[in-house]
This record gives C-alpha cells, structure tokens and sequence, in this order.
C-alpha cells in the first residue's frame, strides 16, 4: 500500500516498477471507496483549489469563470433584441400579483389561527418592513439570475422596532452579492455547493476585502440547475452565437460604409508638376470634408474625384442579420415576438407559441417563489417556532388574462353551481376589471338589499297568481270547495 502526496492509496508490489504498474492498471490510480451508510456518491462537478472548471461547466472558453459577466452584460445592454428577450421575461413575472397563502387555505380549509397569524407576519417582513421595494428588489433578481444564470443576496435580519409585530425578527434587506467578486466556490466533499469566498472592494476602509459567505446566509438563485453546479445556465447563453455573428456582420457593415459607401478621393495632376503643388494637392484631398461651403478649384489638366469602390457589388449582410435577430428571441420559446415582423404567422400560431412561453414564465415564477419559501421557513421558525405547517409564497398566474373568458367561464360554472359566490371570489374579479374592492359589511349590505329584493318579488308574484286564479261562486262557496 503506498499514499502519494496527493492522498491517494494504491497497491504497488515491490518488484514492479510505477511505470510498468500503470501501463498494467490504467485505473489503479482512481481512489475506490468503501460502502457507507450515507451519500456515496459525488456530483461530478469538478472543483479545482475552489474553483469550478470542467465540460460539465462551460465548453466554449468565451464564457469560462469571469468572462461570461462582462458578455452577458454587453448582451443584455448593449444589444435591443438582447434586452427585449430578457424583458419579456422579467416583466410578466414582476407584474403578478404575489400572495402568501397557508397549506390549509390553499385546499379551501380555515387554517389554524397561529398558522393565518404566521402567513399575515411574512406578509408584513416581505413587502411592509424591509428597506427596498418588492418590484424593484424581484426585478435585480430575475433580470441578474437569469442573465448571469445565477445570483444571490445576503440576507440580513434585524429587529422589529415598532409597529404589531414588534420585537420579532424580521429581514432587513435582502442585499445585493455581485457573482463578479466571487473569487472561490466551497463545497463539501461530494460535491454539494457551501458557499463562496468573496473579495469585494468596501468603501468605508477603501480597499479590498475578503469575506466568507455561506450558503446558508445568502438567497442563491440558479439558473437551470445540473450536476450541482451553482453558476447554471443563462438564458442569454443559447443566443450568444446568433448575437456574436449579428455583432460582427454590424461591425463589417458599418466598416463597408465607412470606406466604400463615399469613395476614396483621387487627384491628377500633369506631368513635370512642381513638388511643392504636388504636396498641396495631396494635403488637400486629405482634407477634404462634406459641408455646405466645401468646394475645390483646380486648373485646366488637373483632375480631382472619388474613386468607385464598387459599394453596389458589396455582399449586403442585413439578410443575415435579420436572421440571427430573429433566432434570438426562439431561444427562449419567445419566437412570437417575431409575428410583427412582415407576413410571417397568424394568429392562432402566435396564440400557441406565445402558451408554450407562458409555461416556461411560469416554472420561472415558481421557482423564484421555492427559493424565497425556503428563506421563509428560517424567518418563521424564529418567530414561531414549532407551526404545524408554514405558509408559502406564491406567484399568481403568469400572463396575459383574457378577461372576456374568465367573465363567461365564471358565467357557466355558476349556472351549472361549480362556483360558490364569496368576498374572496368578488374582490378577486373587482381586481382584474381594476375595480375598488369590497368590505365584508358592503358584501352583507349587497346580499340583503338582494335578499329583500327577492322576497318582495316573490311575494308579489303570489299575489298577482292569486288575483287572476279562475274562481267558481256558488253562494259563498267556491268550485274547489265543491269538489270537496
């Protein structure tokens, strides 16, 4: 048995030379381990003095460790495609209404009062008490974890100083951890993600510091997920080759403009002309400039013109550029957006394509609430310790909502009895026609005005059947007391 420097342990007979061994044995130098009653198993993610490397990873070099920031970035700011595909996913998911809701509520249950109590305080430390804004917080978050394909935000709690949920604990701040000042990526030894090391330039000393944040101390989002790796994929990465081709046809454009769109300027001169002439042509076609009191004078044998660079005959790139523009947007399943663009679909195909990307918004959604939820429950348990279950954020439907469809359905299955009226049901239709909401006093007002309504309406149909019911007199008898 012999352990190399490394920590490896192999089996090497004394008569055999290393060399020879491994020629014999290719795979004697992989470490074998024993059965364990735990994880066995790693990732394979490969993770080199704390930092991530490998085809698991990343196989186009542009986009190894650091690069991919400063790419994404020029993408997503620098491009208008770039920016719209991003924001037609960011948008949507922002402007969805966001709920907490207990287990037992969401299954039509009364919850448990300290469960209801519990879901009101997270309603109160997400969108009342911390010092950012919800949208403008949930818009950093999905524009950067999607673009980067990962993000995270260090959370930072603090006392509640006033107010009905005085003295709990409740966020601060969910802080911004640029993933551009991770330096290295810890993880335990089967390859699960710890945390990183950050080396981050700090205003009050006004130099650089290094700082250890764990996992469990930051809001990590991922990307796409796979193998355990914590960078995951950006949502900008399938069109990064369309992007870099349309750059580039731009930049050969623009060029082919520039030196051949005007021409080259051209001066001729006789024969036997004088040096000093000869320079003072040349300086002139230097300085020849396109304005409104431009002009040239020459004398009689002298020549001055542009040049035909043959701008005509020049390879016109704006088909391919339309092109790749356009295989943008279908990397993300937002190939729609296109439709507007001449003849090119109707409006059943937009419908069906546009249904596949309100999938994906709302996985998209769903996961941003799994990640925020996960945080929740260390919040509550703070505060409430020992609840029988926790409430959970939730986004709302993802999308455009055809109102007509939903006023009819609600229509229908209220005929058939499928739909129960209540304030839940009313305020949440008031709200999608952008109407005030109602009290529950308002709501017993309505359903008793209704009430009297009805039975005045009733009683009065009685009465009008009584009048106009045929009668029979026999004395003071009628036909129906005869037949008795």
């Amino acid at each position: 048995m012999v352990t190399d420097i490394r920590g490896i342990t192999t089996h090497k007979p004394s008569d055999v030379p290393r060399e020879r061994e491994l020629a014999l044995h290719p795979r004697s130098h992989v470490r074998r381990r024993g059965r364990r009653k735990a994880e066995m198993g790693y990732t394979g993610l490969e993770v080199f003095s704390s930092i991530i490397a490998g085809e698991l990873v990343e196989h186009n070099v542009d986009w190894f460790d650091k690069r991919r920031y400063k790419i994404v970035d020029r993408m997503r700011k620098g491009d208008a495609t770039c920016a719209a595909t991003l924001m037609a996913i960011v948008l949507p998911i922002i402007s969805t209404e966001v709920t907490i809701e207990s287990r037992e509520g969401a299954t039509g249950v009364k919850p448990d009062p300290i469960v209801q109590e519990a879901a009101d305080f997270l309603h109160y430390v997400l969108f009342e008490q911390m010092e950012r804004s919800w949208g403008g917080w949930l818009r950093e978050a999905l524009t950067l974890y999607l673009g980067y394909g990962h993000y995270a935000f260090e959370k930072i709690f603090g006392e509640i100083k006033e107010g009905e949920y005085k003295g709990a604990m409740g966020w601060r701040e969910f802080a911004p951890r640029h993933p551009s000042t991770f330096e290295f990526w810890h993880f335990d030894p089967h390859g699960h993600f710890q945390g990183v090391q950050q080396q981050a330039f700090s205003p009050a000393d006004g130099a650089y510091e290094v700082v250890e944040l764990p996992l469990d101390k930051l809001l990590w989002f991922t990307n796409q997920e796979e193998a355990g790796n914590p960078l995951g994929i950006s949502v900008l990465r399938p069109a990064y080759k369309h992007w870099k081709y349309k750059d580039g046809f731009y930049a050969v454009q623009a060029i082919a403009v520039e030196r051949q769109g005007a021409g080259i300027p051209f001066g001729q001169y006789p024969s036997g002309t004088k040096s000093d002439d000869v320079d003072a042509l040349e300086e002139m076609l230097q300085n020849i400039q396109a304005h409104e009191q431009s002009y040239i004078t020459y004398e009689e044998g002298w020549e001055v013109g542009f040049v035909d660079m043959g701008s005509a005959k020049v390879l016109d790139p704006k088909d391919a550029v339309e092109h790749h523009d356009q295989m943008i947007p279908k990397s993300i399943l937002a190939g729609f957006l296109n439709l507007t663009q001449g003849d090119r679909g109707s409006f059943a195909l937009s419908s069906d394509s546009s249904g596949f990307f309100t999938y994906s918004l709302q996985h998209t959604a769903n996961y941003t609430a799994d990640v925020l939820n996960v945080a929740a429950k260390e919040i509550l348990d703070k505060n409430y310790p020992n609840l029988p279950s926790y409430p959970k954020i939730r986004f709302n439907k993802v999308g455009h909502i055809s109102l007509e469809k939903i006023i009819d359905g609600i229509d229908k299955l209220g005929t058939q009895g499928f739909v129960t009226p209540t304030l839940e049901l009313e305020n949440h239709i008031r709200n999608l026609l952008n109407l005030p909401s109602l009290g529950k006093d308002e709501l017993e007002e309505i359903e008793e005005d209704e009430q009297a309504k009805a039975e005045a309406e009733t009683a009065a149909a009685i009465a009008i059947k009584s009048a106009t019911a045929p009668q029979i007199e026999d004395g003071n008898t009628s036909h129906k007391d005869d037949e008795k």
